[in-house]
Order: structure tokens, then sequence, then C-alpha cells
């Protein structure tokens, strides 16, 4: 059976193509949010340190469609690529850090459409992400020789916005891309403490999305998605440390032509990383997650192992 769907530049058949769009909508967007368990986003670091990361993930899961999709059994398989720049410096005599992000993700997978099984396979670039993050109290800006002689860890409070450049793989005629032809701000604020061998953070923030103006025709619009993240980290000997993570994160409809597509999320997330070190200036984290609670959006289990590079 093939359908046809209406856009403003005419009849488009979709029976393959809905899944595309199910794919694109609930499958590489929402991984990307469910996967942001960040820990110690906001502690300290000594300034003038520079941090080059290498990261692959694999994502494995079913999508939660939003009742207006005619699909169902959605299942997906993801396998990211990520790259990442950090910078740490001196902003007013507080502790800062700069980075800019970027991946490529290849994705595979298959959905009932209207009966029939249908597959998809494609491998693209993500849009870059860059970020400024701010200590604003408990966070001097100290170098490294000083920062392990006067640093006494305890509270801090900082602030971060995150900006996403539209430069990744994006072509209007098609229904399913790695880039989102959009900007996105995400402003955000977080707290840690830390006592002994323990600590703690939570942060909340939003992310704020310009409209996609060339969806097939369409204009795309997307509510501002409000997330939470809680994490508790034990340190060991040797800089091995260990981290239980946490998430929370509503809002995110979508609108097209002004007609909601009932895709608000409303999901949460556990998960755990561990670190360690090899040797002076190199390290590996290990990441495993899943969801917990998904009603709209990706219930996805995900494991990454990333390569960190101190210069």
């Amino acid at each position: 059976m093939t359908m046809f769907w209406r856009s403003s530049t005419g009849w488009i058949k979709v029976r393959r193509s809905i899944l595309h769009a199910v794919l694109a909508a609930w499958g590489i967007a929402t991984v990307a949010e469910a996967q942001e368990l960040e820990p110690r986003s906001y502690m300290n670091i000594p300034i003038d340190q520079q941090f080059l990361i290498v990261g692959v993930g694999h994502n494995t899961g079913e999508v939660s469609p939003s009742p207006t999709a005619p699909v169902d059994d959605v299942k997906l398989d993801i396998n990211l690529l990520a790259l990442a720049y950090a910078r740490s410096f001196d902003l007013m005599g507080k502790s800062a850090k700069f980075d800019v992000q970027t991946f490529r993700t290849c994705y595979e997978g298959s959905g009932l459409v209207l009966g029939n099984r249908e597959r998809v396979d494609r491998c693209e670039w993500g849009d870059a992400r860059l970020r400024l993050s701010w200590n604003l109290v408990g966070a001097p800006a100290l170098s490294l020789e000083d920062f392990r002689r006067l640093y006494k860890p305890g509270f801090t409070l900082g602030a971060s916005l995150q900006v996403e450049a539209p430069i990744g793989d994006y072509k209007s005629e098609r229904l399913i891309n790695a880039g989102t032809n959009r900007w996105m701000l995400r402003p955000g604020l977080g707290m840690s403490y830390q006592w002994g061998a323990w600590y703690a953070d939570v942060s909340l923030d939003v992310k704020l999305f310009q409209d996609n103006g060339n969806y097939l025709g369409d204009r795309i619009k997307q509510d501002p998605i409000y997330q939470a993240q809680f994490h508790v980290v034990r340190y060991f000997s040797k800089g091995i440390w260990l981290a239980f993570n946490s998430n929370f994160y509503r809002g995110g409809e979508s609108f097209k032509q002004g007609e909601p597509l009932l895709d608000e999320l409303e999901n949460s997330r556990l998960g755990l990383a561990a670190s360690f070190p090899l040797g002076k200036h190199h390290s590996l984290k290990f990441n495993v997650s899943r969801g917990v609670v998904t009603r709209i959006g990706s219930d996805f289990d995900a494991v990454s192992l990333s390569y960190q590079y101190r210069f």
C-alpha cells in the first residue's frame, strides 16, 4: 500500500518516507537529548589546560512515536564518532572553560509502516556545538601548580551557555538528516559540592530552538526542552573515579503549520561512568546508560568509550 503526504510543494509518496521522518524526529534527535549525562561539568579545574577528546558510542533500542505517526515496532541502531576540544582559562578571576564538539553518526533501523517492514541506513555529520562554562562561586582561577598546593574542594556554583550551529549534513528534500538546519541555545546553571572522596552535582538547563524554515517546504517549530541532571561521584586512588548519573527532560513538542504533532517528551535516564588514567596526560572514560521512563521518544541502551589527551 502506498500513501501520499501533502507539503507546500505538492504530493510526495511517503510509505518509506514516513519511517524516515519518525526515525529523524524521535531517533537521532532524541538520542542527542537523552544521552547528555555529564558528571563533573561544574567542578573547578586548573586554568591554561587543553584537552582533546575522541569518543565512540553505540545506541540501540526502540522508538516510541507520537499517536499521530502511522508506524509501529520501530527499532534503531546508532553508531557515533565524537570529536571535541576544550580549554580552561581565567575569566575575571574565576575558572572558565570553552569547548567545541561535533560528531559523525551512522544509523540503521526498521519499522512497520502500514503493516510493511521498511529500513533506513545512512552515515552523516551532525551539527557543531560550542559552549562556555564559567564557575562563579568557589572556583578561583589557579595554575596547575597552585591548584595542587592551594585549592580546597568544596561548594561551586556556575553557569554555561551552549550554542549549536547548523553546519551538519542537511538536505531540505530529505525527511531524515543528521543536521538540524536551525540554531539552538542552551543556557544552564549548576552547583556541586565535594567532601573527601565524594562529589555531587545538580544542573538545570533549557534548550531553545530556532524554527527550521525549510523542511520539505514547511516551517517546523519546536518548544523548549527543559532538563535536570543529578550526579554522584566516588573518587579512588590513582585518579580513578566512578559516577552514578541520572536526568529528566521534558518539553520539545513540534508544530507544523501551527498544528501540534503530539510528540512532547517526558523521559528520564540512568547511567554509570568511570574514568581511568593512562599516565600523566592520557585517560579513558567509559559510559553506560539506559532509559527508565519513556513516554514519547527513544528508549535506548547506550554505551560509549572516549579517550582524552591533556596538553
